[in-house]
């Protein structure tokens, strides 16, 4: 494959048998009519005579229209009203310190630290109901504390404790060991999952086996373990610290969180009268709808009539109604899901057609290697065959059965194309590359099956964004259709090229041919020519084919041949992507 166009007579191959290819839905629709224009039974005309401006300038009091407007500001002034008194209820409980969107956090506080005013902390606002909030140095001196209980810790227990604003996720589990023992794990898990989870291993003792955590201790305390872990262990109340500086001094504010939901009996007030507003609400609902069903009722009646008489006579009934503009839209809309519904059935009834069609061609194609199957097998069980006879009998039961296995595995593949979890790999290829290495690979299978191969693949590069598996499956089943019905001594031409913004790629013969009758639905399943039903032909692999292509946004086709003596020509058609 040299120079800047290539040229070969390869020779080619046992491929798997293809076939043609089944749509998977039939796109017929009919346009439907557009809507005509609203009658003006329900619209009084202007001075001037225009309709649509009357519309606007004037609604008739007795319409639809006119209902559904009075109807609605009333529910919405009473709405506003009703949201209005939510509102200023809730104004006045968020001034209430014991609401609970009130509640504060202790880094709002830090100046109040820095300046050392601990007692005009809103401890309740920040850590609950029965938390408290106390204040150590660096080293965990005690200096004070909200609930007046002091408290000291050690550097390595300050150390345990988890940082404010920290939310990795640690865990302790307790295994037991051969020995009787209780080893425990923690385990900590990133909050932001960018890391991988990290672990200490501690054993009966609490010294430390094994560690990805960095720490500079070798054993815990039952206290530092506790306070590692609180978090995690004790039901949701949390303790953390935020450390702060008071001039060159550094401080830790540790918060005991107990999480504790305040303010309830505000929050019952609220929810009993947004419940009474809704009830309210409610009520009104109910009573505009009754008031709208009884002015609606009768023209919904008999539009009623006539959808139930549609229902009867089919779907090719339209429906007349000649009243209220809102209601004639209704019946326009009607119609047009009547013109729908019928090129519905039409689609189908064509998909039925399909489907029978792929079930008469597999019972067709397996009908037959299950009847030498059948009859063989009772001969040879029946002592009907000679010992020397029994291996060609053999022979033919195994060739047959591997016929069916390729006919359903075909199948397999057909349905694999349709399933809703099918997708492409894409990959940005070269496409005249990857045909050119495929063509050579095979290259050697021509000359041993007695064909011939002449290749013109441009030499440009040809990038298309594709599956290269699938596309690979595309080149065998055209290549094995060559091999499998055309007769020996003929040649396969294959050509790819440049066609705009469209790689061209070119499989064509000197075979046979495909007759005409057969030619407009070559690519649905099962349909394949007498002589190929002789040959065993699944008629699928055409049919795989233009699904895998058509995933691509491709087209394939069979179209009239420009190569002389080539009497079939299949024309692929691949976008290229795009600089």
């Amino acid at each position: 494959m040299k120079g800047k166009r290539e040229e070969q007579r390869i020779i080619a191959c046992d491929g798997e048998p293809c076939g043609s290819e089944i749509e998977a839905a039939v796109s017929s629709s009919a346009d439907a009519e557009p809507n005509p224009q609203p009658k003006a039974a329900s619209v009084k005309k202007s001075k001037h005579g225009d309709t649509k401006n009357a519309a606007v300038a004037h609604i008739d009091n007795r319409s639809f229209l006119a209902l559904l407007i009075r109807s609605f500001v009333s529910f919405m002034l009473i709405t506003v009203i009703s949201v209005g008194l939510i509102f200023l209820i809730a104004t006045w409980a968020s001034n209430r310190d014991t609401l609970l969107f009130r509640k504060s956090v202790i880094s709002s506080y830090e100046d109040l630290l820095s300046r050392g005013k601990f007692s005009e902390i809103p401890v309740s606002r920040i850590c609950g109901d029965g938390g408290w909030l106390c204040v150590v140095s660096e080293r965990g001196e005690f200096k004070y504390s909200s609930d007046g209980i002091p408290r000291e810790y050690t550097l390595s227990e300050l150390d345990c404790i988890q940082n404010y604003g920290n939310e990795d996720i640690i865990t302790l589990q307790s295994f037991k060991m051969p020995n009787g023992d209780y080893n425990r794990l923690i385990s900590r898990v990133p909050s932001d999952k960018s890391g991988s989870t990290q672990y200490i291993l501690l054993d009966s003792d609490l010294k430390i086996i094994s560690n990805s955590i960095i720490t500079t201790k070798t054993q815990f305390t039952e206290k530092e373990l506790d306070l590692y872990t609180y978090n995690t262990r004790h039901n949701g109340y949390v303790i953390e610290k935020f450390y702060f500086a008071q001039g060159d001094d550094g401080f830790y504010a540790i918060c005991y969180d107990t999480n504790n939901e305040e303010g309830v009996t505000p929050y019952v007030f609220l929810i009993i009268f947004i419940l009474g507003v809704v009830a309210l609400l409610v009520t009104m609902l109910a009573v505009y709808i009754r008031y709208i069903n009884k002015h609606v009722q009768r023209p919904l009646k008999a539009l009623g009539t006539e959808m139930t008489d549609f229902a009867k006579n089919g779907y090719r009934k339209q429906l007349t109604y000649h009243g209220l503009k809102e209601f004639e839209q209704l019946a326009d809309s009607f119609n047009e899901m009547v013109t729908l519904l019928d090129a519905s059935e039409k689609q189908r009834t064509a998909l039925e057609q399909d489907r029978q069609r792929m079930l008469a061609g597999l019972s067709h194609d397996l009908k037959t290697p299950i009847t030498v199957i059948q009859g063989f097998s009772k001969a040879m069980r029946d002592g009907l065959v000679s010992d020397d006879e029994k291996q060609k009998y053999l022979n033919l039961i195994l060739s047959k059965s591997e016929s069916m296995g390729m006919l359903i595995n075909g199948f397999y593949e057909y349905s694999k194309l349709d399933h809703p979890d099918f997708k492409l790999n894409l990959e940005d290829l070269d496409i005249a590359e990857l045909t050119r290495t495929y063509l050579a690979v095979r290259y050697d299978e021509f000359g041993l099956q007695g064909f011939y191969l002449d290749v013109d693949i441009a030499e440009e590069q040809l990038v298309c964004s594709v599956d290269k598996q699938q596309l690979i499956r595309v080149w065998e089943n055209l290549i094995g259709n060559f091999f499998k019905y055309t007769p020996q001594g003929s040649t396969l031409y294959v050509r790819l090229s440049k066609r705009e913004n469209e790689t061209l790629i070119i499989f064509a013969d000197d075979g046979i041919g495909i007759s005409e009758d057969l030619s407009e639905d070559i690519f649905a399943p099962f349909v394949v020519a007498e002589q190929s039903r002789n040959k065993q032909g699944s008629g699928l692999g055409l049919a795989v084919c233009k699904k895998i292509i058509d995933a691509h946004g491709g087209k394939i086709s069979l179209c009239k041949s420009d190569i002389e003596n080539c009497k079939t020509q299949f024309e692929i058609v691949l976008p290229l992507k795009k600089a």
